[in-house]
């Protein structure tokens, strides 16, 4: 893989640092008035995928972690009746330098560079609920899934320096369910999944978690998978994001 892709790669990768999907808590009740929840979490996730050159990519959250300058990410939903509205939002600040050789007619050439990278990650969308039974809630869903990158790479190579800056964002269309399921008073499941298209050609997640009810907090401890398969994006044919997450859920 070159430098230039390489470096792109990581980058993006930390964009997927942290992610969950929202999921409804099993204390709301059927309500005349707007119930709000938030949460907070971290997604141990690594990145994989391949690249337009035909390059298979992998990478840990290990070298993921290395890179992040900053991350702010968070979830929130408002449930009223059988209505639910909900949205994750993730953005990260990433800075990478190295450095590599490459031969070029024969002769090794050094070079150094630099990558900083801002993006976005964002899910919204519209839950109405479809089931309500003893201990389990199930919804249908409907929304948006929206990718934002902006991007600045510097190399520098025999004498000469190279600047490049690029930016694109990508939006679907998703459809999909959430639910949860209680095991006793405090332990309960949950359950999110969707797919759709758009600028993408395919783009599809799906999460479970295991959860423990507090009187206000709960604690969710769980695993995601969200996939892309691009048209034209970047370096990117195909690029998946996929790990354990564990986040605290507040209601108010």
């Amino acid at each position: 893989m070159s430098f230039y892709t390489t470096r792109r790669t990581s980058a993006l990768a930390a964009i997927a640092l942290m992610a969950a999907p929202v999921s409804a808590s099993a204390q709301d009740a059927m309500s005349d008035s707007w119930q709000w929840g938030a949460e907070l979490y971290f997604w141990g996730a690594s990145l994989g995928g391949e690249t337009t050159t035909g390059t298979d990519i992998e990478m840990g959250i290990d070298k993921i972690i290395e890179d992040l300058n900053f991350g702010l990410m968070g979830t929130v939903a408002a449930q009223k009746g059988k209505w639910t509205v909900f949205g994750d939002l993730i953005y990260l600040d990433v800075e990478e330098q190295g450095d590599t050789t490459v031969d070029v007619l024969g002769f090794d050439v050094d070079i150094d560079g630099k990558v900083d990278l801002r993006g976005v990650i964002s899910t919204l969308g519209v839950g109405y609920r479809i089931y309500e039974g003893p201990g389990t809630q199930l919804d249908i869903t409907g929304g948006l899934r929206y990718l934002w990158l902006d991007s600045t790479i510097e190399l520098s190579a025999a004498g000469l320096d190279v600047k490049e800056e690029d930016s694109g964002s990508n939006v679907d269309g998703v459809v999909g369910f959430r639910g949860q399921t209680d095991i006793n008073e405090n332990w309960y499941l949950s359950y999110y999944g969707d797919v759709g298209t758009g600028q993408s050609d395919l783009t599809w997640q799906a999460a479970a978690a295991v959860n423990y009810r507090f009187e206000k907090v709960d604690v969710a401890l769980g695993y995601r998978y969200l996939d892309w398969e691009f048209d034209e994006f970047g370096p990117f044919d195909d690029l998946n994001l996929s790990g354990a997450f564990l986040g605290a859920k507040f209601r108010f």
